[in-house]
């Protein structure tokens, strides 16, 4: 159930520093998710709009005219500037609940069954964001959170959407809404989900999944005292209407939309259940609503060239020859075999013990469809294992997938719903049992529809090691003991094309995503039709738009939203110039292996040589760890410590290879690094490094210059 996107957890801490958005799980920098949801939930004026003045006005506002539109957004431009505490949005009273940038809390009362209006109410959260320059907005953007269970308002400000739409919203309004089931909207919340710890890919995960849905339909009662078969009503055509009803309120007319990820799959459901409120469409990392096959077979089949790709576009890995992916089936033999544990950095900078899998390996290919770290180490990592029976390099790795990539259990409902992703994956996804079977032979249609496939169908893999993986990436077999529907509305009701055929429709996809991979694009197109133009970004993976480092994705978001009538004839140019992932070449078991300096002048021993080679990509392991992760304070690979602050590293006997020490500090600057670094291991001269390289790009050279003793000498190296 292609998912994701959008976390404002994962994202946060899984992309390079400069892609990190302030969200809860922020490493510094960041409001506190109390002090958000505390603005966002205790600051808000209720306006309790009864069922069926909600049903009216989804209805009725569909046909407001722009010129009512823009006579309010006069009005709210006048107003804001006459009291800045509250304002007055169409029919809406919102306060305020944040001043830098102003926002403008409201929630509106709708019907948990839009189909049943008269039975209980629920409440649907959303914030208002007024454009930043004086003066009637040219529009309003709608940005819409993936998941499914990931809420918008967490990721605005001040580096997501904000960041994202840029000097747009001087002069456009933006308007975040939490879905149905997410952040402060009425959440789904089921702590033994919530907090569950065990593998999802079992049927123990499947039977507390049922457990919850059961629940839902225990929570809400009808006017006659039944209760509501509440399980089905948390889904993207419920949640569609919300949205509909609440832009509708506030007499928006007509919005910009964005979706990332499951965002973008919830846009293509909107625009087709209400085309009249969509003034342009943008479509971050999608996947096709009509024929989306519940295998997923597209993710692994686009596996083999990402992952070659990756490695032959990095200087230091594309040395090393042969194919990346046939190493990755060699790797998935190997921890078949016998998994592999050791005590290596966790994720939050100590020592911890590692263990690893199968599994994890099938988690961890999965997940460098969004974390570009994965694509940069996995290779180098599995080497390490294979060739030098060296684990530390891969079990690091997972440790940091796990904490980051995976942060879906434990963490604060607020932040992420996993009710909310199992509703939506069992009831909007295709099953590969049918939900209309009983729960006790659901199983039995499961078996025999893996019994069909091929068996080299995920291969390196088995299909059970696959269908194994975290549930909360893929959902195969955690919709087991869903309650079966009786009342689910399906996501779209017309056939394609979904969209109306003059709507901009601009998509955006990595290179590198396998989740969402460029290869599926076209389905989409043929399904939704419209005026649409894909955009794929070389080197780039899941989700391009938010967090964005390099600004290409950003400079063509912005420029769409501008003028989407000049979709076609964009300039798009920067997308095939990202740079590519620098991929480790090795992780050296000792100084003898470590590849030496290419001397450009000077004359020293072979080993100082390889001591400066040693001491950079040190270096440049502990900044792109620091990139990825954030920490200030961190352990060594295999022993030392590394502390930051802001974006300068202080090296304190780290140990990337074993016994060869590295101190000093290194500075990242824009996106250059520097490093004036001390390195020493038992039987060579201490050596004095100094060197820069580019933070991005697989073929950058670092230059170093090196002393030790009497002799100097100056170099290259692929940049570490």
């Amino acid at each position: 159930m292609v998912s994701h996107g959008g976390s404002p957890v994962r994202k946060l801490q899984s992309l390079p520093v400069t892609r990190q958005r302030a969200h809860s799980k922020a490493p510094r920098s960041v409001a506190p998710v109390a002090f958000l949801l505390a603005a966002t939930l205790g600051a808000v004026t209720v306006l309790t709009t009864t069922a069926a003045t909600a049903t009216a006005a989804a209805t009725a506002a569909t046909a407001a005219t722009a010129t009512a539109a823009t006579a309010t957004m006069q009005a709210v431009a006048q107003q804001q500037r006459a009291d800045p505490t509250a304002l007055r949005v169409g029919s809406q009273t919102l306060q305020r609940c944040a001043t830098s940038p102003a926002a403008y809390c409201g929630r509106l009362q709708v019907p948990l069954n839009w189909a049943s209006p008269g039975g209980p109410d629920i409440s649907v959260c959303f914030r208002w964001y007024p454009a930043t320059e004086s003066g009637t907005p040219a529009g309003t953007v709608l940005p819409v959170e993936g998941g499914p269970g990931y809420p918008s308002i967490l990721s605005v400000a001040p580096d997501g959407y904000r960041a994202m739409y840029g000097g747009i919203l001087q002069h456009y309004n933006m308007l975040a809404i939490d879905l149905r089931g997410t952040g402060c909207s009425t959440v789904l919340s089921c702590p033994k989900l919530q907090e569950y710890t065990g593998p999802s890919g079992t049927p123990a995960f499947a039977a507390v999944v049922g457990t919850c849905a059961d629940a839902l339909n225990h929570r809400w009662k009808a006017p006659g005292g039944s209760y509501v078969h509440a399980s089905d009503l948390f889904t993207s055509a419920a949640a569609a209407q919300d949205v509909a009803a609440v832009v509708n309120a506030l007499e928006v007319n007509q919005v910009d939309l964005y979706g990332d990820s499951y965002g973008s799959w919830f846009a293509q459901v909107l625009v087709a259940r209400f085309p009249s409120l969509v003034r342009s469409v943008i479509l971050d990392s999608t996947y096709p609503v009509l024929a989306l096959d519940p295998w997923y077979r597209i993710t692994i089949a686009t596996m083999p060239p990402d992952f070659d790709t990756a490695c032959s576009r990095s200087t230091a890995c594309a040395a090393v020859g042969g194919s990346a992916w046939d190493r990755i089936g060699q790797l998935a033999a190997r921890l078949r075999s016998a998994p592999v544990s050791g005590e290596v950095p966790g994720p939050g900078g100590s020592r911890q013990r590692v263990t690893m899998g199968i599994e994890g390996l099938v988690n961890l290919v999965s997940d460098a469809a969004e974390d570009p770290y994965i694509y940069r180490e996995i290779d180098a990592a599995g080497r390490s294992l294979l060739d030098d029976d060296q684990a530390a390099p891969l079990l690091r790795l997972y440790a940091q997938r796990l904490a980051f990539d995976e942060a879906y259990f434990g963490v604060p409902v607020e932040e992420y719903s996993v009710e909310l992703y199992m509703a939506v994956s069992c009831l909007d996804y295709p099953q590969l049992y049918p939900l209309s079977a009983p729960d006790s032979v659901r199983a039995k249609d499961l078996a025999a529809a893996e019994a069909t496939l091929p068996p080299s169908t995920f291969a390196p893999f088995t299909t059970a090691e696959w269908l194994a993986m975290d549930q909360n990436t893929e959902n195969y077999t955690a919709c087991l003991d869903w309650p079966k529907p009786t009342i689910a509305e399906p996501p779209v009701t017309t056939s394609e094309p979904l969209f109306p055929a003059s709507l901009p429709v601009l998509i955006l996809g990595g290179e590198l995503d396998t989740w969402t991979p460029p290869a599926g694009v076209g389905e989409v197109e043929a399904e939704i039709g419209g005026d649409t133009r894909f955009v794929q970004l070389a080197n780039e993976t899941h989700v391009v738009g938010e967090a964005d480092p390099y600004g290409c994705a950003t400079s063509i978001i912005q420029a769409f939203v501008a003028d989407p009538a000049a979709i076609q004839s964009m300039d798009t140019s920067c997308a095939a110039a990202v740079p590519s992932i620098r991929a480790v070449g090795s992780y050296p078991d000792q100084l003898s292996a470590v590849p030496p300096l290419t001397v450009t002048s000077g004359d020293t021993t072979a080993a100082t040589l390889q001591l400066a080679a040693a001491a950079v990509q040190t270096a440049g392991d502990a900044v792109a760890r620091y990139e990825s992760i954030g920490l200030t304070r961190d352990s060594g690979l295999y022993g030392g410590k590394v502390t930051a602050i802001r974006r300068t590293l202080t090296l304190t006997g780290d140990e990337l290879v074993p016994g060869v020490g590295v101190a000093g500090t290194v500075t990242v600057k824009g996106t250059t690094v520097t490093a004036k670094l001390q390195v020493s291991t038992s039987g060579v001269s201490t050596a004095y490094v100094k060197g820069s390289w580019a933070l991005y790009g697989g073929s950058a050279t670092a230059a170093v210059t090196v002393a030790s003793g009497s002799t100097t000498a100056s170099g290259t190296m692929p940049a570490p």
